[in-house]
């Protein structure tokens, strides 16, 4: 079972920036009704903006943020004019929203995938704020529990003591463990004690359907504690729902044994035993009685993608990105007089030490440790010089120029990625050739995309022209070399499917447009034409965001080619 929901990235392209523009505004308008809380007409177009949003999030289909906007709506629409004790509570939860849901929104561009689940937390913070039923983990966990059937066991036997008073003892045996897992400590040691209660439990219940419930408990806790799965607070509100059942058990005795267990809690269970990726035989007795299906995620890329959704954004990265680099240009000047006029200079520009000094702080402070640690060795260098007045000889500036393109090209790929934990560790694994190598090769077919966008527009004016000048073929004489060029670029990018479409475009121009025809048929072959070009011009807009666009758009260029008799 995969963690990637079904959505169209593309649409939500389309909408992205006018949905982040209404979003912002929506919450100045929140942060703006938090000062004037009489202020009527600031929170009713808050409340206006959170339907808009709420709208275009029902367009996109896109799960998770449609619960998250409906949740908002609600809360929003619960505020009050004037002092209420409960405003401020409110308005904390709507402004971790609206931080929320830009976020989400950016995670679903950058790594083009929905995880829908990562946003259940957040919405949670808000049911419970309005005393609404919370969502479970498995929500978004698309398998439905089977009722299973097992054969008996040499432990299920009947106990000769007082169904009650043993349920009582195991209860009590439970909780006692249940105390220290919610308290956080001796996690190993109370979850076995927990363990052993669920597995008499089961012993006394044998293969009813509570009996299933116990030996279903047993093998998910058993796997939380042998993988080490955080105990979240949905978690923690899973092992006191078993609790609750134990305590049924108890007080309704038999009554109870041959009932089947909620449905809800019988998920829950087998969804955490799921994540766990345990691979025990109490673990793989369940998954082949249940017919569970595989995660293609644990529960630590978990922890990261939601530790990602509170890091800094995009934009944030970017703006940081953009004054790292202007303060590198100023120091590379420097070094750059330096070399031409005398190392002396050095010692006149106390600034450089300063720059130096804060971009390093900056790198080690947002986790980019190799490269602010080679930074700080040529500042060791720099001051030495300063101190000592030694001379200093161009390789020696040019071993200080190479640190600085090193951490020029580091800052240059922020852009291009996030700053979880998990990147940071690629980053400051690759050596120092590999991060400018990557940064070279980025530039490179940055340069070979402007020149593909180039010959494509070429192309468009062309045929603009062609059709304007009653099909005058001296206008579409050069168009083939044009579009030539513009395939072998996208070979060097890699990018064959788009390499046949332009090949495909070159045969019709040659084979047909070159060719006379009448001019009612040329006029409709350009129509469908067009359609070809316009496709293949909205891959390669996709192209200068995201390398991995979706080549599925280049379908329509095929298919309008396929019209014009070449099929590509």
């Amino acid at each position: 079972m995969s963690v990637n929901e079904a959505f169209n990235i593309a649409s939500l392209k389309m909408v992205h920036d006018e949905l982040l523009a209404t979003i912002e505004q929506s919450a100045l308008r929140l942060e703006q009704f938090a000062s004037d809380r009489t202020n009527g007409e600031l929170l009713q177009n808050c409340i206006e903006g959170v339907r808009q949003i709420r709208g275009t999030l029902s367009l996109i289909q896109l799960k998770g943020v449609d619960l998250l906007a409906d949740e908002l709506l609600e809360h929003i629409n619960d505020i009050t004019l004037g002092d209420d004790p409960t405003t401020d509570k409110r308005l904390d939860l709507l402004t971790s929203a609206f931080f929320m849901l830009p976020r989400y929104l950016e995670f679903c561009l950058q790594t083009s995938r929905s995880m829908a689940l990562l946003l259940i937390p957040h919405i949670n913070e808000l049911r419970q704020a309005r005393r609404a039923p919370l969502l479970p983990e498995s929500y978004y966990f698309a398998f439905e529990p089977l009722k299973v059937t097992r054969t008996a066991t040499s432990q299920s036997a009947p106990t000769q003591e007082n169904l009650p008073v043993l349920v009582r003892r195991l209860r009590h045996m439970y909780q006692a463990g249940l105390l220290k897992v919610l308290q956080g400590s001796q996690i190993k040691p109370s979850f076995g004690i927990m363990c052993r209660a669920l597995e008499r439990l089961e012993s006394v219940c044998g293969i009813s359907p509570l009996g299933n419930l116990w030996w279903l408990a047993n093998a998910t806790l058993s796997a939380v504690c042998e993988e080490n799965l955080r105990i979240t607070k949905s978690r923690k509100m899973l092992l006191s729902s078993l609790d609750r059942e134990i305590k049924r058990l108890q007080f309704e005795g038999n009554a109870v044994i041959n009932r089947e267990p909620d449905t809800a809690l019988i998920k829950e269970l087998l969804y955490l035993l799921t994540l766990s990726k345990s691979t025990t035989e109490k673990t793989k007795a369940v998954v082949s009685a249940y017919g569970l299906p595989p995660l293609t995620y644990s529960d630590a890329e978990l922890a990261r993608e939601m530790e990602f959704l509170k890091g800094p954004s995009v934009n944030t990265i970017n703006s940081m990105a953009a004054v790292l680099t202007d303060e590198l240009h100023s120091t590379k000047n420097i070094l750059e007089r330096a070399a031409q006029s005398g190392a002396e200079l050095l010692s006149e520009s106390p600034e450089l030490l300063d720059t130096l000094k804060k971009i390093a702080d900056i790198l080690a402070i947002v986790g980019l440790v190799s490269p602010s640690n080679s930074l700080k060795q040529e500042i060791e260098k720099i001051q030495r010089w300063q101190s000592t007045g030694e001379a200093v000889n161009s390789s020696d500036l040019l071993g200080v120029a190479d640190t600085l393109l090193y951490v020029e090209s580091t800052i240059a790929g922020l852009g291009k990625t996030n700053l979880s934990d998990e990147k940071l560790a690629q980053i400051n694994a690759l050596s120092r050739d590999d991060v400018m190598a990557n940064n070279q090769i980025a530039e490179a077919e940055k340069l070979v995309i402007d020149e593909v966008e180039s010959g494509l527009a070429m192309v468009k004016r062309a045929l603009s022209a062609f059709s304007e000048s009653n099909y005058d073929k001296a206008h579409i004489a050069n168009i083939s070399a044009t579009l030539d060029s513009v395939r072998g670029g996208m070979f060097v990018l890699g990018l064959p499917r788009a390499a046949k479409v332009i090949a495909g475009c070159m045969k019709f121009i040659d084979e047909s447009l070159m060719e006379d025809e009448q001019q009612a048929a040329i006029q409709h072959m350009m129509d469908t034409f067009a359609d070809a070009i316009i496709s293949l011009e909205y891959y390669l807009d996709s192209l200068k965001v995201d390398k991995k666009a979706d080549t599925e758009v280049l379908r329509i260029a095929e298919e309008s080619l396929e019209a014009l008799g070449y099929k590509v």
